[in-house]
């Protein structure tokens, strides 16, 4: 690995650096004013922001094939996020860094040359008219087995697929997972100091004073890595988007919470923490063990062992060789264990191929039969709003909150996500409480969207869902 990759960007300006190209870039827009560019130049720097994930691309890629082989080494990502993906998943990465710096005067200003081509080729076409998916997708969730207690068939390249419970039973043998589960820390007793003194202190906290309607003084606080209100944003370009033949969304009250600069691959825990930020602001049965902030990433590891100790999905710390203090990923198991042992129910189903059915279909249809159970779809309204609660989903090597759910004109659909491994848009913040009027809202839609192109590279999903 390039030792230069681990160190700080400098700003062209000042002596300034940081490892994170998004802080950097918020400094020169406030400390060097004078150096603001023209919208000519803006579009400049789009572009060379997409030659540049590109070339990064390629140059890390050809490395890894002549020294790997292997499209499932882990690599650090060559943006300077702190984040390890796996080669296969470089390009999406590296694609969605692009889409998260996005300004609103970005938007419509150029060819979205990286992505133009999955929306165009998807082969879900045609398969996903409304009442048919929705059809379809309602008897695949009357069919499906969602066992208590999540047990999942083995799967060689897929999360963790242990039928954990069925091993215990039958005097079967639980196998300690290595990096293919557990990401590239698989094996380490204790996280670095530095990280965990990151994670102690936690995101940046301003706190606010504003005026009530009845004229009292309410105070706020702004988290660094939380956004509210992402939500009714995202309805309202969907609605101004053109390609959206309708799209469906859960509860507004869930917060988009991400990655601190350097934090590296801890997307599970902070799917558990929007999650929780759901049950918080919409009083869901157990807010109640959630007094004040969302519990940090350090407190959830003692929450996922303590239900360990409770025996729900126990032998993950066998799996695991236990959490506490280290960088492992976690998944699906570990967040259902942690909801279970707090009594807050909730329902874990998984995806694999079957005969008739590939798993992004199957994984597809069954989020559109969630969503349809939270509304009516027999009204003209393109874009529908739920309470339902947001779903925890999982593939290999990552995981993100579903939010939502569309389908295209085109026939296709995509899934809706808050995605924990990047930042909500300068764009996106600049609409929050506002109408929107996009010029483009496909584009600023971007870094929301998973459709089929992304989907079908993963073998097995899996879905966690709080029980109404």
């Amino acid at each position: 690995m390039d030792d230069a990759r681990n160190e700080p960007l400098s700003c062209p300006f000042c002596e300034f650096s940081d490892h994170d190209s998004y802080f950097l870039s918020q400094h020169a827009e406030v400390c060097h004013p004078e150096e603001e560019k023209s919208p000519s130049d803006r579009h400049d720097d789009s572009e060379a922001a997409i030659r540049t994930a590109e070339e990064n691309f390629q140059r890390v890629q050809c490395r890894l094939t002549n020294e790997h082989g292997d499209r499932n080494s882990y690599i650090d990502c060559p943006h300077g996020c702190g984040e390890s993906v796996t080669t296969a998943e470089l390009q999406t990465h590296l694609d969605l860094h692009v889409a998260e710096t996005l300004a609103l005067e970005d938007s419509g200003k150029f060819d979205d040359r990286i992505h133009r081509a999955n929306c165009e080729n998807s082969d879900f076409r045609g398969s996903f008219e409304i009442e048919q998916c929705l059809s379809d997708a309602q008897h695949l969730a009357a069919s499906h087995d969602h066992d208590p207690v999540l047990k999942v068939k083995s799967s060689e390249t897929g999360r963790r697929r242990e039928i954990r419970e069925t091993a215990t039973h039958t005097g079967g043998s639980i196998k300690r997972l290595g990096r293919a589960e557990l990401g590239p820390y698989a094996h380490e007793k204790q996280m670095p100091a530095w990280l965990r003194k990151l994670l102690q202190n936690g995101a940046k906290v301003t706190r606010l004073n504003k005026i009530g309607p009845n004229g009292s003084i309410l105070r706020d606080e702004i988290v660094e890595n939380e956004t509210s209100q992402v939500i009714p944003v995202l309805m309202q370009l969907c609605q101004q988007d053109s390609s959206v033949q309708r799209a469906f969304f859960c509860s507004p009250k869930v917060r988009h919470i991400f990655k601190l600069p350097r934090e590296g691959g801890f997307c599970g825990y902070r799917n558990i923490q929007m999650l929780i930020s759901h049950i918080k602001e919409a009083q869901r049965p157990g807010h109640e063990h959630f007094p004040g902030r969302v519990p940090s990433i350090l407190e959830l590891q003692d929450l996922i062992e303590r239900a360990w100790d409770m025996g729900y999905n126990s032998t993950g710390r066998i799996e695991t060789g236990g959490i506490k203090g280290t960088r492992k990923y976690i998944g699906t198991p570990e967040a259902q264990a942690l909801f279970l042992s707090l009594g807050i129910r909730c329902e874990a189903s998984a995806f694999s191929r079957t005969e008739s059915m590939r798993a992004h279909d199957a994984l597809l249809q069954a989020v559109a039969a969630y969503f349809r159970s939270g509304c009516s779809v027999d009204g003209e309204e393109k874009v529908l709003k739920t309470d339902l609660p947001p779903i925890y989903f999982q593939h290999q090597g990552h995981s993100m909150t579903i939010i939502g759910f569309e389908v295209r004109e085109n026939g296709s659909a995509n899934l809706l996500v808050f995605d924990p491994m990047f930042k909500t848009s300068p764009a996106i913040k600049r609409l929050i409480g506002q109408s929107v009027k996009a010029s483009d809202p496909a584009r600023l839609m971007k870094a929301w969207r998973r459709g089929v192109p992304y989907l079908q590279k993963y073998n097995d999903f899996e879905l966690l869902r709080l029980c109404v």
